[in-house]
C-alpha cells in the first residue's frame, strides 16, 4: 500500500497532537503491509502495551518486554469490540489522523485487536534473553534516559538486531529552542523539570537492590550520536514529533543558532582533517550533523525521535 501522507498532513499532526505515541508509530506505518508479518519487532520498554498492541494489529510480529511486565494491560471486551485504533487512542489519549490510521490498519482505518507475544520480563541494563540478530526492528520509547550505562544498553540492542535492522528510539529533546533557553537560564531542560537525588528516583525493587531511575541520565543529540556510532549504529533519520509551542515562538533565533552551530564545528573540522580518518578519506560527519541540528525535527520537537541502522 503506497503512503499518501503529505508534509502538510504531518505538520497538522505535529501542531495538533500533544502525545508522542502516535509519532512513534510513523516509521512503522511507512513499512509496506506485505512485509510486516515477517518483521519481528521488540518493544522495550513496552509499558502498558499501547504501542505493542497497535503494531501487532498493523501486522508486525511483536515481542513486548518490560522491567515491570505486570503493568501490561490486556484489552477488555469493549476494546476488543471497538478495534485496535480505538484501543490505541483511548490508551494514548490522542487521536490518530485518518491517513495514519489507513497506513497502519488498512483502508478501513481500523483492525481487530491483535495480542502481541505475551509480555516478557526484560531489564534493559542486563543481557537480553534473545539470540544474536533475532530482531528486525527495536522500538525504545522513553527508555534510554533512565539507564546508567547507555553504551552497554545500545550494544545489547545492536547484538539482538540483525545487520541492517533498525532501532527507533525516543527521548526528551534537549536541543529544541525551548530546552536551550531553559538550560541557559535554569540549567535544566525545562523550567518545570528537575533532576535531584531524591525525587528523580521513580521506584525500587521489592528487595531494595534495583533502583528505577527517572530522567537522571538525559542525553542530547551529540551524546546519543556518539554512543550510537561506537556501538555499531548509524543515524538514518530524525523523525517528526509533537511540536513545542514555545520553541515555535523562538523561530527568530534560527539565524543565531545556525551561526553558533557553524562556529562551534570549525575546530572539530580542522582536528578531523589532521586525524588518520580525515587523511584516509573517511566521510566527515559535519554536513549531516548540521542538517540535523538546524532541522525542524530537532529545533521544534518536544521529543527527539530517530531511526538508527545496525551496521
Amino acid at each position: 500500500m503506497a503512503t499518501h501522507r503529505s508534509a502538510m498532513d504531518v505538520w497538522r499532526m505535529r501542531l495538533g497532537c500533544r502525545s508522542l505515541y502516535p509519532f512513534a508509530l510513523l516509521p512503522f506505518a511507512a513499512v509496506e503491509p506485505s512485509r510486516r508479518a515477517a518483521m519481528r519487532v521488540l518493544d522495550l520498554p513496552a509499558g502498558n502495551g499501547l504501542l505493542s498492541y497497535a503494531l501487532a494489529a498493523a501486522g508486525f510480529d511483536v515481542i513486548a518486554a518490560d522491567l515491570f511486565p505486570e503493568y501490561f494491560l490486556p484489552p477488555d471486551e469493549a476494546a476488543k469490540a471497538s478495534g485496535a485504533a480505538e484501543l490505541f487512542e483511548r490508551q494514548a489519549e490522542a487521536k490518530l489522523p485518518g491517513w495514519l490510521r489507513r497506513e497502519l490498519f488498512g483502508p478501513s482505518g481500523n483492525a481487530p485487536v491483535a495480542r502481541p507475544a505475551l509480555p516478557r520480563p526484560m531489564d534493559m541494563e542486563a543481557p537480553l534473553p534473545l539470540a544474536d540478530g533475532s530482531v528486525d526492528r527495536l522500538l525504545c520509547v522513553e527508555g534510554i534516559e533512565h539507564v546508567m550505562d547507555r553504551h552497554k544498553v545500545l550494544s545489547e540492542f545492536r547484538r539482538v538486531l540483525r545487520p541492517g535492522g533498525v532501532l527507533v528510539l525516543t527521548t526528551p529533546n534537549l536541543l529544541s529552542f525551548r530546552s536551550r533557553a531553559a538550560y541557559a537560564l535554569a540549567g535544566q531542560r525545562a523550567f518545570a523539570s528537575y533532576v535531584d537525588e531524591y525525587t528523580s528516583v521513580w521506584g525500587r525493587s521489592p528487595d531494595g537492590t534495583r533502583t528505577y531511575h527517572g530522567h537522571a541520565f538525559l542525553v542530547n543529540y551529540f551524546q546519543l550520536r556518539y554512543s550510537l556510532h561506537h556501538t555499531g549504529f548509524a543515524i538514518r533519520s530524525l523523525q517528526p514529533s509533537n511540536a513545542s509551542p514555545s520553541s515555535l515562538a523562538m523561530t527568530p533565533l534560527w539565524p543565531a543558532v545556525a551561526a553558533a552551530t557553524w562556529w562551534s564545528q570549525r575546530r572539530a573540522k580542522r582536528k578531523f582533517g589532521r586525524m588518520p580518518e580525515g587523511k584516509a578519506g573517511v566521510r566527515p560527519p559535519y554536513a549531516e550533523m548540521t542538517s540535523h541540528l538546524l532541522s525542524a525535527n530537532l529545533l521544534y520537537n518536544a521529543t527527539l525521535i530517530l531511526e538508527a541502522e545496525a551496521r
